[in-house]
Parts: structure tokens; sequence; C-alpha cells
């Protein structure tokens, strides 16, 4: 019975991706996302929002809350207040957490990298509880950072009661409702674009495989991101699901350099909240993936040191400024997009030194969204001219 649903689930998987990503269509924007309550579609390398529904709408994230826990865990490693290999044991309080689970029994003693990999693949709401009690002493000081690191991530709208996402029902009167973990698509965007900007090889180490087994406990699970095993080049997140927060889905794809779109390699990453049913969460972000794939391209716009222009200073022509781009500037947009640039150059006086700033480029959509922008410099130095060309310079002052 369980090979038949494990043939059942995967031809349903297959249909999915065919209905979805194999057929040539084109997506209208308003069609893009028909299932989730809220979405967002970002590229992490110029954060450029390609894709939005009710993103700023407050809903319960469920276990994308561990998204948080995950990297609070990275970062204490990563600043040497914990190491990986650390053997954390488990407690009663530990071994009752209730819903998806990794199982853990009391008194075991489990390696904090393992309990990072049953957090994020598998969702253990266990191993949540069990790293926070390590990392933060107790799970109100673990929750307490969680909360300052929203604020300084700039995630304006999210508020954590807990590190893995379940409802906190009252015993007192079981018919209020409980306390959730609250966010928005935009925040959960933000909070994944700083884990891949800061800690790529860490996230994807443990995000990026499809089953995770540790045979010394004897457990083996496939990844509760089924996006993984219908597209190559997804690498992450979390999923979600409670019953009030509906099936959620925090996921990452790879958009590779090659000849005719892509001028560098790029990634795209996505939120779908508040999906009724699993499948719809799946078609939900496929959609998405779809229409960022096909409609925008990530182009080098400006090369570094590429001329802008020239100027001369008092309109003397000894004094040629050579204006040059200080960086490379890549920008994610459309094909057919409208992209409209603004450059403001200062009053340039002599003298001028070599990669001096003297002015900015900046770009827009038709929308005037700003899409980027880079500094100009000068390309040369203007600073020991001729006695002739000093009286000039005299004489233009004035």
């Amino acid at each position: 019975m369980t090979a038949l649903k494990s043939f059942i689930s995967k031809i349903l998987l297959i249909s999915i991706i065919l209905n979805v990503f194999t057929f040539n269509y084109c997506l209208a924007y308003d069609d893009v996302d028909k299932y989730s309550k809220g979405s967002i579609l970002i590229d992490q390398l110029t954060n450029r929002t390609l894709y939005e529904k009710n993103p700023d709408k407050k809903m319960p994230l469920a276990s994308l809350s561990k998204m948080m826990t995950f990297l609070i865990a990275i970062e204490s490693i990563e600043e040497g207040k914990v190491k990986e290999d650390d053997l954390v044991e488990i407690d009663k309080e530990i071994a009752k957490v209730r819903g998806s689970s990794y199982k853990l029994k009391e008194g075991e003693k489990v390696p904090l990298i393992e309990l990072m990999n049953g957090l994020m693949i598998v969702s253990g709401n266990d191993a949540a509880v069990a790293i926070a009690k390590y990392i933060g002493g107790s799970v109100d000081n673990f929750v307490d950072i969680m909360n300052k690191r929203t604020k300084k991530l700039g995630m304006k709208n999210t508020t954590f009661v807990n590190p893995n996402g379940l409802p906190i029902y009252s015993l007192k009167d079981p018919k209020r409702p409980p306390m959730e973990n609250i966010s928005t698509a935009r925040d959960i965007a933000i909070l994944a674009k700083y884990m891949f900007d800061n800690y790529e090889k860490q996230v994807t180490s443990i995000t990026d495989k499809e089953v995770y087994s540790y045979p010394k406990r004897g457990f083996c699970k496939n990844n509760t991101n089924v996006l993984l095993q219908l597209l190559p080049d997804v690498d992450g997140v979390k999923t979600g699901y409670t019953g009030n927060a509906g099936y959620c889905l925090c996921f990452s794809m790879k958009v590779h350099k090659d000849q005719e779109k892509n001028d560098v390699d790029n990634r795209l990453i996505g939120v779908v909240l508040g999906a009724n049913h699993k499948d719809k969460r799946t078609k939900s972000s496929l959609s998405i993936l779809k229409y960022g794939k096909e409609n925008f391209y990530t182009k080098n716009v400006v090369k570094k040191d590429e001329l802008i222009g020239k100027k001369y200073i008092y309109g003397i022509e000894e004094l040629e400024v050579c204006l040059k781009s200080s960086q490379d500037l890549y920008m994610i947009s459309r094909e057919d997009e409208d992209i409209k640039s603004e450059v403001t150059i200062k009053e340039i006086t002599y003298p001028v030194k070599k990669g001096e700033i003297l002015g900015i480029i900046k770009y827009y959509d038709s929308a005037g969204n700003e899409l980027g922008r880079l500094n100009i410099v000068s390309g040369n130095s203007i600073d020991n001219v001729s006695f002739k060309t000093k009286l000039k310079i005299l004489l233009n002052k004035q």
C-alpha cells in the first residue's frame, strides 16, 4: 500500500509540473498565483520584486518560522558560540513536542548539525525546541533573540512567539484564538535573501537535500519541499502548514548565466502563504517561478571603468576629466521593458583625484521604481597643471 501511495504521489507531481512548466504559454500577471493568500518573488542579486500578491498581508507562517531558528543556529556556529558537532541532550519537554517530528527521545544526545537537518528537511518541531534551548538557554530567551533579529533585518511585520511555528492555545480558554508566529511574504523573502547572501553554503548544504538520513538514529525521510523533486535548480528553502496558516512555502531556484538571456548567475527567491492544499501550494510556486524565469533577464548594463562621458573643468580643454563607472552594474528586467536613466554630475573643481566620486547614475522602470544605481568616478587625476593653465583657472574663477 505504501509503495502504491508513493507511485500515485509521483504521478501527481509529474502531472503538476507538466501542466505548469512544460507548455509554452504566457502567464498574465493576475493569473500567476491563483491559490495563495499572499506571495512574492524577488531576485537575489538586485532584490527587485518581480511579482507580488498581498505581499504585506500579515498571516501565520507555520514552519517557515524555522528559517529564523536555522539562521540563528548558523550564526551561533559562525560566531563560535557553539559547534556543529556539539551533542545536545534531549529532555522530557523536547521529546513531548507535538506535530511534525524528528522523533527525538528523552535522554538521547544528538549533534547540533543533525538537529539542524531535522529542523529544515523534515520540519521537526522537536528539533526546533532542542536548538532553541541549547543556544538560547531557554525557549523564551531564544524567542527574544529571534525578535531582535527581525528588527535588525528590517522585517517590519514579523513577530515570533516560539521557534517552530506551532500555534499556542490557552489552557484556561481553549476557544480563544491561539498565539502564533506572524509575518508577511515580503518579510520572509527578506530573511531568505539575507541567508543566501551571507550563508549560502551553510544553507544549501541542508536545504538542497531531497532525502535526509541519520543511520545512527535509524532515521530516514524525504524533504518536505517537493519542488526539489520537480526542478533540478531548486535548492531550498522551507515548507510550512497549520490549520490557520494553510500551506506555505519559501522556495529558491538558481538561474544560470547563458549566452542569450543572463549575463551572470542569479537566484529567484519566492514565498507563498495560505494555500488551502499542498498541491495548490506547489502550483502557485511553480507558476511564480515560471513567470520570473521566462519574463526577466539579468543583464550587465554597465561595465566597471566604462566611459560615461567627459567634462572640462571651467570649460578649459586641458582640464579634461574622463567620467567612468565605479563598478559593474547588473539589472534584472523584462526584455521589452522601458528603462530610464538619470545622470547627476556635481560641480567639478580643480584639483581632481583619480577614483573621486563625481556623480551618480540611477535606473528606473516605467513606474518610477529604482532598479539600480552606481557612482560615476574620475578616470584620471588632474592635480599638476602648467602655470599657463593655472592662470586660466584663476581667470575662469573670477
